[in-house]
């Protein structure tokens, strides 16, 4: 069992330390940093034709030890990749520049390539200076006029892109551009005799082009051409319309079997070999310069010279008399040649034309009258005509002119009264219009308009209503001859609001809890519409708004309140002004029913509190009676005997019908007489009065037996000074 174990022991421990190389390896490979690329140039930047120059792409990396990258370098200029990336094992890369050139100057730029990382330096610029001079050659140094000459311009060992330019003289005739160090191009000499070529190039950079110094120059003899051609114009170099008249063209060649032309301007009058001719009858367009020409090998000879036609008679005129017409106005048409020669009036035909219709009526020696309107508006020329020359007019354009209609006389805001207001006037007619502004038969103002959108606008004022119909307007378009006025001025004047009102209903001192209070706002006088608003100033606060078409309104309020006491006052307005009322002050007062209530609460406490005083009146009088009937001991009356008391002013007695005698008072006894009774009574009353009374009339026996009261003998009563307090009760 052992011997089976042992060999995968061995495996485990090798798979172990491969996946620990692996991840080692992997470790290594992974760390590195580019840290900075830089770009130099040797032996400098600035540097001379010719020198080399060698670019330098350094790298500096840092990376684990015992790992070795590999660099890939690629160098660009002017933002174009020169060279590839390349493959280096070291962290420097050069790049050379044999014998530079001007084209080399340019921005350089390095790139630094390491798997999954990368890196560029910082731009830096080579100048290279100092250019060659070009050198020219031609095929051939004696030519005939018309043939080609082939010339070079070479500069050796230059790169680029290239422009060639070529010069015969000072003139430059060809620039061409390539890629090479020499450019070939043909050349058509047009001047006979000795022409000196030069050539130059120039190189183009990226901002600028560098141009090199002009070339030696070759000189090429051009021969001319025997050839030649020659005009000839008769019967001369000035005639006059409808003479006759002819041109001829002749080459003078060996051979003479060359194309000629003969040319007037840009039209080529006759064409032939050899010889042309041309004859015509002289009009006024056949003045100017004519020319022979001839060509042999794109070479060409001329020959110039300039005719004159004078006029036969002028380019005829036609006018309109007047020139601008209103309808219904006659016009009169006329059609006149001048500068005549040879030739009299007479003898010149006139035609008009209206629409380029001949008009027959009318038209004698170039005049006719036509009646401006609609039918007579139109495009009309004329026509003369002498010796079979017809001239034409310009055109012109009859249109009548409108007379100004009856003006239209409105304003577009209120006009307020006091305040300044604008008038428009408008009319319809032919322009300009000018717009007089009348306020009775004073003349206020003047306007002219000018364009079809636009109307007169016055500005104005007045101080009565009454004068707004003085004003009116006046339209005019012919002078003084013809005018229309308007019909007088309409609007609706705005007076100013007279002083404002406030009253009341009910009056401000008789407002009550609970009532409604109806504020009724009025203006004397003012234009409506009018609005009314109204105000609490207790509490500035804006109680309600109306509009209305007259010069009143009114505001309910429904349920007055305590709190709603105060001033008010109102605001009307209208388009003219704003007035406000004086304040009203209101006071509201305690309900009616409340002050009844009030009185009737008053009225229960007094009787409550009378109640209460009776009764505790009574109350402690009950107590003394009780107080004094324990303490006297009474006497044995007689059969007769009574105590009676003074009933005369009792009517309760005397409502039931007794009899009530006189009372017999009795003085207080004298003290010998009190003295036997005080030792019984020392301890009454001293106020308590004894006496006896009478005893009753007898009943009248008339008088219902019911009605008789027995009153029984009185022992004694307690008599009080004040006769309204309530009557003594009887003793049993």
């Amino acid at each position: 069992m052992w011997d089976h174990q042992r060999p995968s022991r061995r495996m485990a421990t090798c798979h172990l330390l491969l996946l620990l190389l692996l991840f080692t390896c992997q470790r290594v490979k992974g760390e590195f940093s580019i840290d900075n690329i830089s770009l130099t140039f040797s032996p400098g930047a600035a540097v001379e034709r010719d020198t080399n120059v060698t670019a330098t792409c350094h790298a500096s990396v840092s990376r684990s030890q015992g790992f070795t990258p590999l660099y890939k370098f690629s160098i660009e200029k002017d933002n174009q990749e020169l060279v590839p990336r390349t493959d280096s094992e070291s962290d420097t890369f050069h790049y050379p520049i044999g014998a530079a050139r001007v084209s080399d100057s340019g921005s350089y730029k390095c790139h630094l390539f390491i798997p999954d990382k990368s890196r560029s330096s910082g731009k830096e610029t080579l100048t290279v200076t100092g250019t060659q001079t070009p050198q020219i050659s031609v095929d051939s140094n004696n030519v005939l006029e018309g043939d080609e000459v082939t010339a070079t311009c070479r500069a050796p060992g230059e790169r680029g892109e290239l422009l060639y330019y070529f010069f015969v003289g000072d003139q430059e005739v060809v620039v061409r551009q390539a890629d090479s160090e020499e450019l070939s191009v043909k050349l058509q000499l047009s001047n006979s005799g000795r022409n000196n070529l030069t050539c130059q190039y120039s190189i183009r950079l990226l901002t600028s082009h560098v141009k090199s110094s002009v070339s030696k120059p070759q000189y090429v003899t051009v021969r001319e051409l025997a050839l030649s051609v020659r005009l000839t114009i008769s019967p001369s170099m000035e005639i006059i319309e409808a003479d006759n008249f002819s041109a001829s063209c002749v080459v003078n060649s060996p051979r003479r079997t060359e194309t000629v032309s003969l040319i007037m301007g840009k039209n080529i009058l006759s064409l032939g070999s050899g010889r042309v001719d041309y004859s015509a009858v002289a009009k006024a367009n056949d003045s100017g310069e004519y020319m022979c020409k001839v060509e042999v090998n794109a070479v060409a000879k001329t020959d110039k010279k300039m005719l004159t036609v004078k006029e036969l008679f002028s380019k005829p005129t036609l006018t309109f008399n007047p020139e601008q017409a209103f309808e219904g106005e006659y016009v009169r048409l006329t059609c006149e040649s001048t500068n005549l020669e040879r030739i009299r009036q007479e003898e010149i035909k006139y035609s008009i034309y209206k629409n380029n219709r001949l008009q027959p009526m009318g038209n004698i020696m170039g005049q006719m009258v036509i009646q401006a309107g609609h039918s007579g508006n139109g495009h009309y020329h004329c026509l003369a005509e002498a010796k079979s020359i017809s001239k034409k007019s310009e055109v012109i354009v009859l249109r009548s002119k409108v007379l100004a209609t009856k003006p239209d006389i409105f304003v577009t805001q209120k006009v307020i009264l006091g305040q300044k207001f604008e008038i428009y006037c408008k009319s319809n007619g032919t322009l300009p219009i000018t717009y007089t502004l009348f306020q009775g038969n004073k003349r206020l103002q003047n306007i002219t308009v000018f364009n079809p959108w636009d109307e007169a606008r016055f500005n104005a004022s007045i101080k009565q209503k009454e004068h707004i119909s003085t004003f009116r307007c006046r339209a005019q378009n012919d002078g003084s001859k013809n005018y229309s006025d308007s019909l007088p001025l309409t609007a609706l004047v705005v007076e100013h609001l007279g002083k404002a009102l406030l009253t009341t209903l009910p009056v401000p001192h008789n407002v009550e809890e609970g009532s409604e209070l109806t504020l009724i706002c009025n203006v004397a006088s003012g234009t409506p519409p009018i609005t009314f608003k109204w105000f609490s100033s207790e509490s500035n606060k804006h109680l309600d708004t109306k509009t209305v078409n007259s010069n009143s309104s009114y505001f309910v309020i429904p349920w007055m309140e305590r709190m709603n006491s105060g001033e008010y006052y109102c605001r009307a307005m209208n388009a003219a002004n704003v007035v406000d009322s004086d304040r009203v002050v209101i006071q509201v007062k305690l309900a009616s029913w409340k002050k009844a209530l009030i009185v009737a609460i008053c009225l229960l406490v007094v009787a409550a509190l009378v109640v209460v005083f009776i009764v505790r009146y009574k109350a402690k009088r009950g107590k003394r009676e009780t107080t004094t009937e324990l303490s006297v001991k009474p006497a044995s009356p007689k059969s007769d005997d009574a105590f009676a008391v003074n009933m005369s002013d009792t009517p309760f007695l005397n409502k039931v019908g007794v009899n009530v005698g006189p009372s017999v008072w009795t003085e207080r006894p004298s003290s010998s007489d009190s003295s036997s009774r005080s030792s019984v009574h020392s301890h009454g009353d001293p106020n308590v009065e004894y006496t006896e009374v009478v005893h009753p009339q007898p009943v009248d026996p008339a008088r219902d037996p019911s009605e008789h009261v027995d009153n029984g003998a009185v022992e004694y009563a307690e008599l009080n000074h004040d006769l309204n307090h309530d009557l003594p009760e009887p003793v049993d």
